[in-house]
């Protein structure tokens, strides 16, 4: 089945680097000068997806580090590709850099065959966050735990939201109507946002996304949660929902000792503890390579392994 292939994949994260000891080999990263003028982090993402608040959330410490504006950029559309391909094939010179995700970066080549660009045209700089993946459904809807959701769709058809066809989103539905049979139906969306819009309002029956794009509905119960990828708060985890990852890419063919500075200064911004804070309260958790090399071996590898899990899974994208 399915989760044999995917069971896995929920314990992706490796062991946290020692940020000490990363920022003792890595001192000069407050002085390096990245950009002269600005530096642009472009999201592939709607406002208000887990890319554009992490973004959001790490960009004024990462100005007061390099010491330049730093400016987020909203460039939605085709699951995150559209602003992935913007930064592929802009100056490579460290100024303009894109928050990818396990979606755009390690699926995303698996389930579009038609993207314009490929994953050796960018380079790594680090992963920078993991966040938990979460079920939330309208209130309205008669279920209050998954089990009871499953069984609701064993009987009707259930219409779940995602991201944007081809992403972890849409895997975790569609890992989701493999394991159990039940008729949930998939509901591809131009991001975080306009999903979350139309499942409080009732348009559809819920959501599969990231919990920092849902917290503050669920929080004000406008949305319930029924189940994670793992536990948070009365959130119950079930091992039929996956985590994503996000990382820092810049276009290939950025100097070396531009993406070292800009590893740094990343290094740097995770060690604060109000960032930190900040992350955490979003259920996201500080998740550093240590050093780019590192980063782009692990998301070629994740890469590799999801589109073996993708084929063994025999899961269809449309």
């Amino acid at each position: 089945m399915a989760y044999a292939a995917f069971s896995a994949v929920r314990r992706f994260f490796p062991a946290r680097s020692v940020l000490a000891f990363l920022l003792s080999t890595m001192a000069f990263a407050a002085s390096a000068q990245v950009c002269p003028s600005r530096l642009t982090i472009v999201v592939g993402f709607t406002p208000g997806g887990s890319n554009d608040v992490i973004a959001r959330t790490l960009a004024p410490k990462l100005s007061e580090v390099l010491g330049v504006p730093v400016i987020v950029e909203n460039k939605p559309g085709a699951s995150g590709s559209i602003g992935t391909a913007y930064v592929v094939n802009s100056k490579p010179d460290g100024c303009t850099i894109t928050l990818g995700s396990t979606s755009v970066l390690s699926i995303g080549p698996h389930t579009n065959p038609h993207l314009p660009y490929r994953l050796t045209d960018l380079a790594a700089v680090t992963t920078v966050a993991a966040s938990a993946s979460v079920v939330a459904i309208n209130p309205n809807v008669p279920a209050k735990t998954l089990p009871e959701l499953i069984a609701l769709a064993k009987t009707r058809q259930v219409s779940l939201a995602s991201a944007g066809a081809g992403g972890i989103s849409h895997l975790n539905i569609e890992l989701l109507k493999s394991e159990t049979g039940a008729n949930f139906l998939h509901v591809p969306y131009r991001g975080a946002a306009p999903g979350v819009t139309d499942a409080v309002g009732g348009q559809i029956d819920g959501i599969i996304m990231d919990y920092s794009a849902l917290q503050s509905m669920i929080n004000e119960g406008r949305l319930r949660a029924v189940a994670g990828s793992k536990k948070i708060g009365p959130i119950d985890a079930s091992e039929m929902v996956i985590s994503a990852w996000y990382g820092v890419m810049a276009p290939a063919q950025t100097p070396r000792n531009t993406i070292n500075a800009l590893h740094a200064a990343f290094t740097k911004v995770l060690a604060d503890p109000t960032v930190r804070v900040n992350l955490d309260k979003l259920g996201i958790e500080p998740f550093l390579q240590s050093t780019p090399e590192d980063a782009d071996a692990y998301i070629r590898a994740d890469s590799a392994r999801w589109g073996a899990l993708v084929k063994a899974s025999g899961i269809k994208f449309e």
